[in-house]
């Protein structure tokens, strides 16, 4: 079984919210990008997010892949 920590107990609806602060992917240097946010029943987390490469079809450059965040 996989351990997420606090991430299991944090809505959908909250992580969105917090990558809507973040700047856009495919322009943000690679490193960690850290983000605090009102979780509901979760109270005040921290998340963590990450730049990754991510297939997404027609908006993808050559390769087929373009960059979008991870928690």
């Amino acid at each position: 079984m996989n351990d997420n920590g606090i991430l299991e107990q944090v809505g959908g609806p909250y992580v969105a919210e917090a990558i809507k602060s973040l700047p856009p992917a495919a322009a943000a240097e690679d490193r960690d990008y850290i983000v605090e946010t009102d979780a509901g029943h979760a109270g005040r987390v921290r998340l963590f997010f990450r730049k990754q490469k991510a297939k997404r079809g027609k908006f993808s450059d050559s390769r087929g892949r373009s960059p979008a965040w991870a928690p």
